[in-house]
């Protein structure tokens, strides 16, 4: 039941360079994304990009479709362009199964867009919480504006996701009990879900001229929330080590400089190490598994978060400035460093697939209306959506009963080529002698039409 789906992606991109350039290989969001692509080989996924990207165009069963996502990280939160995002899609010729919104506030403006067209009833929908506001990951103790949109997502979603555990219990501190709205553990718990996440394989080492010794590497964004007031309160006193930040927005006394994937590389290998300084508010880490993927040690203060990604027993957790030093110190001495990583992706794959296995495995009430008609067009050759209705419901642009036929056909086992953007259904041979008896009292008169293959480019019809 899950090959054969149509899974629309809303990304949350966070990473721009100072062009407007979508960094998509340094956006930890978007790498989420690309996992779950991976996870599902066998689905069509359109994933809704931010305009300005260069992402490779290269899967059959991938389409990216162009959105002017605001380059704000807050704005993003707020900011949503109902016309241009309602016209992206035509659904005469298209379906999706599910969405995957990994921005929680704006799945309600979503699925209004699709109502607003008559479409998305059936549509199932998951939930990433990439972010979790509280008051450790903000400036302000108070209930964020955005908390209950997040609650009014979760309610609207059959799954939601985060990191870890911790994660949804960050969020849960942002109820007050004089609130007004309550934060129901017990409602969301059997819709949680976690995405623990492993980093991506590094590229091939590009050398360049590092230029100094003892280089200890900050791979994190330069920002409160990953610990750069206790990082430069801890390597005070460093003067024999040079600090290079790998955020091009950090001090310039921080080397810094604008690494590609295999510079990035080169320097984590010919570092000492590299050090996570996350010491309050944090889900999750991928920085810290870059550094060991290339066995250099890498010093995290010991924090709850970073013990799901790299295990209660790491033997490099620090907690105060004089262990900090004693580790850095002992550095020179430690050369290469082992240290196995848990397969984080095998169990987000695993929950991924468990949760739609879940949804489309549920019985059925009924068969929808019109289904053996669109089975009869099937068999006779008409494979297109946009063909089928018309020969079905010719006085219907768009009808969301579509929908509920749609997964009908799927549950029987009828195929859909998810190497084609355009949803086009054939029967299997193993059960084209059942069709035939389902149809056989179809009473549908074919209107005469020219069957012909739809070609299509990656610059589709509805762009």
């Amino acid at each position: 039941m899950i090959n054969g789906l149509r899974i629309l992606h809303y990304v949350s991109p966070v990473r721009f360079d100072k062009t407007g350039l979508f960094q998509h290989e340094f956006d930890s969001n978007y790498k989420v994304v690309e996992k779950t692509i991976s996870f599902l080989p066998r689905c069509h996924h359109y994933v809704v990009v931010p305009k300005k990207h260069n992402i490779p165009d290269t899967r059959d069963n991938v389409t990216f479709i162009n959105y002017p996502y605001s380059r704000d990280l807050l704005a993003n939160r707020s900011y949503f362009d109902g016309v241009t995002f309602r016209n992206l899609f035509d659904f005469r010729y298209m379906d999706f199964d599910f969405v995957f919104c990994h921005q929680p506030e704006m799945l309600y403006n979503i699925l209004v867009s699709f109502n607003d067209k008559r479409y998305g009833q059936n549509m199932n929908r998951f939930l990433f919480f990439h972010w979790v506001d509280c008051s450790q990951s903000r400036a302000s103790s108070a209930i964020p504006p955005a908390y209950m949109r997040q609650l009014e997502a979760i309610n609207l979603c059959d799954n939601v996701f985060f990191h870890t555990d911790i994660a949804s219990e960050w969020l849960g501190k942002n109820f007050k009990n004089e609130q007004s709205t309550t934060f129901n553990h017990d409602y969301i718990k059997d819709k949680t879900q976690t995405f623990p996440i492993s980093a991506d394989e590094l590229q091939d080492i590009e050398p360049f001229d590092i230029e100094h010794e003892n280089v200890l590497v900050f791979n994190h964004r330069w920002a409160k929330s990953t610990g750069v007031n206790r990082m430069m309160e801890y390597i005070d006193g460093l003067d024999d080590f040079k600090i290079w930040a790998t955020d091009y927005q950090a001090p310039k006394e921080y080397i810094g400089s604008n690494l590609n994937r295999g510079q990035y590389r080169y320097l984590l290998e010919n570092s000492l190490g590299s050090m996570s300084f996350v010491d309050s508010y944090a889900t999750w880490n991928l920085s810290i598994q870059d550094g060991l993927s290339v066995k250099k040690p890498v010093l995290v203060y010991d924090q709850p978060a970073m013990r799901k990604v790299v295990g209660d027993d790491y033997p490099l957790f620090f907690k105060t400035k004089d262990e900090f030093h004693t580790q850095v110190k002992n550095l020179k001495q430690m050369g290469n460093f082992t240290w196995d990583i848990p397969n984080h992706d095998e169990k987000f794959a695993y929950n991924i697939i468990k949760s739609i296995s879940n949804i489309m495995s549920k019985p059925r009430k009924h068969i929808p209306k019109d289904a053996n008609n669109w089975l009869y067009c099937i068999l006779n050759g008409i494979k297109y959506k946009h063909d089928i209705a018309k020969q079905v419901q010719p006085n219907l642009q768009l009808n969301s009963v579509w929908q509920y036929i749609r997964r009908y056909l799927l549950e029987i086992g009828i195929n859909d080529n998810t190497n084609s953007p355009f949803v086009s259904y054939s029967i299997p041979n193993n059960i084209r002698e059942d069709v035939e008896k389902m149809v056989k009292d179809v009473d549908l008169e074919l209107r005469p039409m020219t069957i012909k293959q739809k070609t299509f480019t990656k610059k589709h019809d509805w762009f």
